[in-house]
């Protein structure tokens, strides 16, 4: 495909088609009851799942989502740069999002559907491609519905993996419950608003090319790893956080289409004896042991396999939530090291080693000025087919300056100035770039661009 032809495609918006009913809830709700059934023939341990299983209202997702292939490759590069192996991949991870730069576009009727690329086995393993784009769409739909479910908080997502390991041990020879700890969601989204708790929502992504029955049953699976956390207080009303369960359905003959679930649950982190959490304070590691608090019929303590939040570690917890989303975002934009200093010894593991070998890592050492905006960040050149292309990552020097002196409330604080800043230079700094550019929610910028075209370059100051 023509270097020019895949750009013009990334930025076209089509339509993605939702499906959220009471018809779907019962044919899951079947599925999950038919794997119940097999896994006690199997002599296999029962599985707990969110009881009741409820379909999206119809005014929060409206039907299906318009959207750019670059928003979701922009979701999914953010959503995955923690998600792996430390510094020995960090690279790979750091710009994997890009291997989908030609996989997606609209067809006749405006709808996203895979391109012939995308279709194209040589090109692309179904099995990661289904995982991947699942991530992508899934929480760019999810974010959309919290955000109209609640209009006045603003959304991050955090990988629950890195989270969850500022206070449970979920590999390695820390482990001292495998069975506890086995079932957990994909991600979290934390929604703040200032003099407000936080709220909590997990969100479990699932992709996949089979039929509509393939994503029942992932539903079905989705409906207890969503189950596995819960928060408040176990003698009185504890409760899982609302979820947002997502199939993608890739290979559709009318496009991609997305089956969404939303079990009901209780979100809010609340702080015993404060109105809001203070999320510039420090984050200790536990290791505590796996297991959500319940009672066997006979009235005696019990636990099953999960992950508990007493109220007393609300602010806790929110704070682990609050610097693992910035620590994704010093991540993406190349300062590793930044970082590090935000995370829990455990969690310093995804970021990597703090001495990487030469050309393994993504390096902090690159700026730019679009539209009258500086940026920092990191930068990628590599080829898409005869043409050198450049990639960036960045954000804004002084919302730089505040993740990297840990002032969290400061970010949050400042962060609406620079969307609204963006937003009126967006077509000036779309125009110095000479590519594809866009800022997300979080003030996290990428952008792609033949080497050479734009007006501005990039800067190289040396490591930071």
């Amino acid at each position: 495909m023509d270097i020019g032809e895949a750009l013009k495609r990334l930025f076209e918006p089509s339509l993605v088609t939702i499906q959220s009913s009471s018809y779907l809830a019962g044919k899951v709700m079947k599925k999950a009851a038919k794997i119940d059934v097999d896994r006690r023939i199997k002599q296999q341990w029962a599985l707990d799942r969110k009881p009741r299983l409820t379909p999206v209202p119809k005014q929060e997702h409206k039907g299906g989502m318009s959207i750019t292939p670059w928003e979701l490759l922009h979701t999914l590069g953010r959503a995955t740069v923690l998600s792996g192996q430390g510094s020995s991949r960090a690279l790979a991870q750091h710009w994997s999002c890009l291997k989908y730069i030609s996989t997606l576009q609209s067809n006749y009727q405006g709808r996203m559907e895979l391109s012939p690329d995308g279709r194209d086995p040589r090109y692309h393993r179904k099995s990661v491609q289904a995982e991947d784009l699942g991530i992508a769409f899934a929480l760019a739909a999810a974010l959309r519905i919290v955000q109209e479910r609640h209009l006045d908080y603003r959304f991050d997502v955090v990988d629950a993996d890195v989270a969850l390991e500022a206070g449970w041990a979920l590999k390695g020879a820390e482990v001292r419950s495998r069975e506890n700890t086995l079932l957990r969601p994909d991600y979290f989204l934390i929604g703040l608003k200032e003099g407000e708790p936080a709220r909590l929502v997990t969100v479990e992504c699932k992709g996949s090319h089979g039929k509509v029955n393939a994503q029942h049953t992932q539903l079905a699976k989705a409906s207890a790893q969503v189950h596995a956390v819960m928060i408040g207080d176990a003698d009185k009303e504890a409760a899982p956080p609302p979820s947002l369960l997502m199939a993608t359905a890739l290979a559709g003959n009318g496009g991609i289409e997305m089956r969404i679930l939303d079990p009901e649950g209780d979100g809010v982190l609340a702080v015993p004896g404060e109105r809001a959490p203070s999320l510039n304070g420090p984050v200790e590691q536990f290791n505590d042991l796996a297991g959500i608090p319940t009672k066997t019929p006979e009235g005696r303590d019990d636990a099953r396999p999960g992950f508990y939040i007493p109220p007393q570690r609300s602010e806790w917890f929110s704070r682990v939530l609050a610097r693992t989303s910035a620590a994704s975002l010093l991540t993406f934009v190349g300062d590793r090291t930044g970082a590090r200093e935000l995370l829990t010894r455990r969690q310093q593991e995804r970021v990597g080693s703090a001495y990487t070998l030469p050309g393994t890592d993504a390096v902090f050492d690159t700026g730019i000025t679009l539209g009258g905006l500086s940026f920092v960040g990191t930068d990628h050149v590599f080829r898409f087919g005869s043409q050198r292309m450049e990639a960036f990552s960045g954000v804004l020097v002084g919302l730089h300056r505040l993740l990297a002196e840990q002032d969290l409330q400061g970010y949050q604080q400042a962060l609406p100035q620079v969307l609204s800043a963006w937003s009126q230079r967006r077509g000036d700094a779309e125009e110095d770039w000479g590519g594809v550019i866009a800022m997300d929610n979080d003030g996290a910028v990428l952008g792609l661009r033949p080497i050479s075209a734009g007006h501005q370059d990039l800067q190289y100051a040396g490591p930071q």
